[in-house]
């Protein structure tokens, strides 16, 4: 159905015609024939009236919208088809009748071709014969825009939304390979043990990730691995707390929860003085509750790494693409602390 209405294929496009001039005509034909019913004489007036409405309605089709309006030149669209109503009005439409007159009507008195009053009235009477097909163009026109636009819309949206999930990658192995390099100085036997953690992480990133949704357990699992591994390079002053749970396992956006995660870490752990991260997910059927704490280093930047940090700025881009209105993200910051909270719809 849709194909009938808006294809420009002929099979579709000649019974459309068809079928819309059929119905104009005999609806004149009826609607004319109801004050006198006299079906065969108006059966010849609009046939008589016919010629100038197929030149105005295939000029106006063929010719003034391709050339003006699909260019967007509305304005001139406007005049042009006024102009061309009124040269069909004068050079096809009257001449016709006044030839046909005598034959349809004999008793009628002398025509006068340039009878201004008598000129409007045709000038509006063929004028109605292009008013749907007119309307029908420019509502498929509009439908095509609207198209158009939503494929513009949705390619930007995965070109962009692929640009920042690529970011993640190299900003995520960047700090975890200076874990590991830290751990290779200090010949610790940890070493190994982070290594097979990173090929891991790597292998989630490369290969299971790569969807735009996975399972809210992988990538709760995916945190967890990168806790651990962060782990390994800490001493005994650190304390790292992370819980979970979900009563359903809903599909969530790869690496959306990761930068909260490794900022924490970025700006809240020193082997320095004693610091702590709490980290708490809990998933409620389709409401996912995440809160990140951890304090601050000393001399910490006041905004803790959110403004300038590249993982904080792209998941924040991430969630507007994503989730749009079906996300809350709230901070709370003080001399010594920070937290961050978030509130993602999962639907």
């Amino acid at each position: 159905m849709t194909n009938f209405f808006y294809s420009n294929q002929l099979k579709y496009r000649i019974p459309r015609h068809l079928i819309y001039w059929l119905g104009f005509y005999f609806s004149l034909v009826l609607i004319w024939s109801s004050t006198n019913h006299n079906y065969q004489i108006h059966f010849l007036v609009q046939a008589a009236l016919l010629p100038a409405r197929l030149i105005l309605v295939y000029g106006t089709l063929y010719i003034l919208i391709p050339k003006f309006y699909l260019k967007k030149n509305l304005f001139v669209f406007g005049i042009s088809y006024v102009i061309w109503l009124f040269l069909v009005t004068i050079f096809v439409q009257r001449p016709v009748w006044n030839i046909s007159r005598p034959y349809l009507f004999p008793d009628w008195k002398e025509y006068d071709m340039f009878n201004f009053l008598e000129i409007m009235g045709n000038f509006f009477d063929i004028n109605r014969a292009a008013i749907i097909p007119l309307i029908f163009v420019f509502v498929r026109f509009y439908h095509k825009e609207q198209k158009r636009t939503l494929t513009l819309e949705r390619e930007q949206f995965k070109s962009e939304l692929t640009q920042l999930r690529n970011q993640i990658h190299p900003h995520f192995l960047f700090n975890t390979l200076n874990n590991l390099y830290s751990l290779i100085i200090k010949k610790s036997d940890a070493a190994e043990d982070a290594l097979i953690r990173l090929s891991g992480l790597m292998r989630y990133m490369l290969y299971e990730a790569n969807v735009p949704k996975v399972t809210l357990s992988k990538e709760i699992e995916y945190l967890r691995n990168y806790i651990d591994l962060e782990k390994l390079r800490l001493n005994s002053t650190n304390t790292i707390h992370f819980t979970s749970s979900m009563n359903k396992d809903n599909e969530i956006a790869p690496f959306i929860l990761m930068p909260f995660v490794e900022n924490a870490f970025k700006h809240g752990i020193s082997n320095d003085k004693k610091s702590s991260i709490e980290i708490s997910i809990k998933a409620d059927n389709e409401i996912l509750m995440m809160d990140v704490y951890n304090t601050k280093k000393i001399n910490a930047n006041k905004d803790n790494g959110v403004k300038t940090g590249v993982g904080m700025i792209n998941v924040k881009k991430r969630l507007e693409l994503l989730y749009r209105d079906n996300y809350e993200l709230l901070k709370e910051e003080t001399d010594t602390y920070y937290k961050v909270i978030l509130k993602l719809n999962l639907i």
